[in-house]
């Protein structure tokens, strides 16, 4: 990924907006998607000299995406941020689900006001003490125009802020109006619109999480495919608690948002579970699924012989995997959240006498 922007300081201060960020992938320069943030974050200079691009091939991509207004305007490469990076982490995982593959082309990024400072309220602040809204209205009338999809509106508490929530608005109607956009409910005041950072990160595994990305991802707002693996969720958290009372530990965690798993002997022979619904392609059933596992075939040694004389009908595979090794426990053919708590509970507490007795 390679970031291009344009730059301006603000009168003698050291302060500046970023704005017309494009990020670019592959050699391709068609516009592959657009998203709208709240302003701009860390991202700085490539170069320590802040030397602008002087190569006229690269120019001549790089004002295609100016207007007659800013065409004289200087372009910089910067360097990415935490946000950035998840921008484009997002927009990959969007282009693999839908079997894309690699991203080649370029993600426009726009803000609802763009003084470059990484804390919201302190970038509110001077860009009200600068008087910086007419700048800010001046890029926003361009942004509008060169807005495509598919698009992400990640503005957050900003799109309910009175400074900015008729921009907000304005990106939204657009969104929904001309650009196709169908993953947002068409009533402003219902959409979070949660900015990437929150989804990707605070959010990634969580229910609301992970209906928001998969809408986003198939441009749906519903659909049978994502309610039913929103539901599936919904059970593995619900399980996960459960667990949490009836073993007395919270170390069971939740992988991808579909591995349910603890871990033990971590430091020596690490050992645990994992569990999953059957999943279209590898279990192809409705019902739910356990295994021992190891993550370094080595590990396996010591647990052997013991594993093998407690569980003699289990199946030892692979599963693709030859770093791995799985031990296929008996199928929980059901999909109640308690029947399969119990059961997960009596193999947690067969592994838990195994490994504190052999370490």
């Amino acid at each position: 990924m390679k970031i291009y922007t344009h730059y301006n300081l603000i009168g003698n201060t050291e302060r500046g907006y970023r704005w017309r960020t494009l990020l670019q992938f592959g050699t391709s320069w068609n516009i592959i998607g657009s998203i709208v943030m709240m302003n701009p974050g860390n991202a700085n200079f490539k170069h320590s000299d802040h030397r602008p691009e002087a190569d006229v091939e690269l120019l001549n991509h790089l004002r295609q995406f100016d207007n007659s207004i800013n065409q004289n305007e200087a372009w910089y490469e910067f360097n990415s941020d935490p946000t950035l990076d998840i921008v484009n982490e997002m927009f990959s995982e969007r282009s693999r689900v839908n079997g894309f593959g690699e991203l080649n082309g370029v993600i426009q990024v726009f803000n609802l006001f763009y003084l470059r400072d990484p804390n919201l309220d302190k970038g509110i602040e001077l860009n009200n003490k600068l008087e910086l809204d007419s700048t800010n209205d001046t890029i926003f009338e361009d942004d509008i125009k060169n807005l495509k999809a598919p698009l992400y509106l990640g503005f957050g508490q900003l799109s309910q802020n009175p400074q900015f929530k008729d921009k907000a608005k304005f990106f939204f109607d657009k969104a929904i109006g001309e650009l196709g956009v169908k993953y947002l409910d068409p009533v402003f005041e219902k959409n979070s619109f949660m900015h990437p950072r929150r989804l990707m990160r605070y959010m990634k595994y969580k229910p609301e999480g992970i209906l928001l990305k998969l809408q986003f991802y198939y441009n749906v707002l519903s659909s049978p495919k994502i309610q039913e693996s929103i539901g599936d969720i919904s059970k593995l958290y619900l399980i996960k608690n459960k667990l949490i009372e009836k073993t007395n530990t919270r170390q069971w965690w939740i992988h991808k948002g579909w591995d349910l798993g603890i871990t033990f002997n971590d430091k020596t022979n690490r050992i645990g579970i994992e569990s999953w619904f059957g999943r279209e392609g590898v279990e192809n059933d409705n019902y739910y699924h356990a295994f021992i596992t190891v993550w370094n075939p080595q590990c396996f040694s010591p647990y052997e012989q013991v594993l093998k004389r407690i569980y003699p009908n289990s199946l030892i595979t692979h599963m693709g995997n030859k770093n791995r090794i799985y031990l296929n426990l008996p199928i929980i053919k059901s999909t109640d959240i308690d029947i399969i708590a119990e059961s997960l509970t009596n193999y947690y507490n067969v592994l838990l006498e195994i490994t504190n007795k052999i370490k």
